[in-house]
């Protein structure tokens, strides 16, 4: 009995290991392919190579409800998450919320480029936008899927994502409007990138703008070769787990809707990233407003505190000056001088008094 109990603990082990092993690996070959029109099992054997792969996705009622147009002819006043690619200060919040026909506006008058949207999974649940991707998703769907994320990305024009990459076992991103360039670099090239590990956000970037970079990344961004191509409308893009891309919107009409699917045995391979992100939205708040020093506050209120004593002292003595100019120009001493008739008093009173004096 223990010799059957010791075998089957033993084939759970190496079935999970080799599980493990095949979700965690990896391709470096700097390569696309590209189908026309793949079959299911076509698609799942061609991914399961760990490279890039791009194909026709004639699903029109996905391409219809989730383009940019429709949602905002149809969802206008509900709320989508906006991120600044310039913010560097790590203490605020990522997304700010804005209603989407104020999004748009803002993606269209944006000179500097620098804002887009991603992450609106509650934009879909509200809206109902996520049941037109779950209905017609059967075929990117892995087999013994466990988790389905859908999201829908926009932008301003020229904006760029961060260069990061995924965990999840397939990253599919659908161009339902306007084009839309992308970088993708294997993963060996994670050691020249200075990698981000955002757990709070589940986000793993590197600071470089692999479409200008920044001239002290320079030496060894040029160590790292990248595939570069523009996505048209009805293309799909597969990209694998840790493959590092950035995506950037030609123009401000651009939408991408994402799926990312994870399976059960994917979510053990990641535990270690899904433990820490368990840790980390537990010990970290961040900053909805911007904070000011006690200290700063402090400072400000003796400095005020200060001018207005001086301002006090100042018109004491304007005061006194005028007093003594009185003084010397009618030779009487000021504080001699009779007292102004109070309003609020009786001035029949005053008089009489007046007049019983003389």
């Amino acid at each position: 009995m223990k010799i059957i109990i010791g075998f089957f603990i033993f084939c759970l082990v190496l079935f999970i290991y080799l599980h493990i092993q095949f979700h965690l690996k990896t391709s470096e070959d700097l390569e696309m392919y590209e189908i026309d029109e793949p079959s299911k099992d076509k698609l799942e054997e061609i991914c399961d190579i760990r490279q890039p792969v791009i194909f026709n996705f004639d699903n029109n009622k996905i391409i219809e409800t989730s383009n940019k147009s429709y949602i905002l002819n149809n969802y206008s006043p509900f709320e989508i998450k906006i991120r600044n690619i310039n913010e560097t200060d790590t203490n605020s919040e990522l997304y700010i919320p804005l209603q989407l026909h104020s999004s748009v506006k803002l993606f269209d008058e944006d000179k500097s480029a620098s804002f887009f949207s991603e992450n609106n999974s509650d934009f879909l649940e509200e809206t109902g936008v996520i049941k037109n991707l779950k209905y017609n998703d059967e075929f990117l769907r892995p087999y013994m899927v466990s988790n389905c994320n859908y999201d829908i990305m926009m932008a301003s024009k020229d904006v760029y994502t961060p260069l990061r990459y995924e965990i999840n076992y397939r990253n599919y991103f659908v161009l339902t409007q306007g084009n839309a360039q992308i970088k993708l670099a294997p993963p060996h090239s994670k050691k020249y990138l200075y990698p981000i590990y955002d757990y709070e956000n589940f986000e793993f970037r590197s600071p470089i703008n692999v479409w200008n970079p920044q001239s002290k990344y320079v030496a060894d961004f040029d160590k790292i070769k990248c595939l570069e191509f523009t996505l048209t409308p009805g293309k799909t893009l597969f990209i694998p787990a840790y493959w590092w891309y950035s995506i950037k919107f030609n123009d401000s009409n651009t939408s991408i809707s994402c799926f990312r699917y994870r399976t059960y045995m994917n979510n053990i391979s990641i535990t270690p990233y899904i433990g820490l992100h368990a840790l980390q939205i537990q010990n970290v708040k961040r900053n909805v407003a911007k904070k000011v020093s006690i200290n700063e506050l402090n400072n400000v209120y003796h400095v005020a505190r200060e001018n207005t004593d001086d301002n006090t002292n100042i018109h004491d003595n304007q005061i006194k000056e005028n007093k003594q100019d009185i003084v010397g120009l009618s030779g009487t001493d000021i504080d001699n001088l009779p007292q102004p008739i109070n309003q609020n008093s009786n001035l029949g009173s005053e008089l009489n008094v007046f007049s019983n004096d003389n």
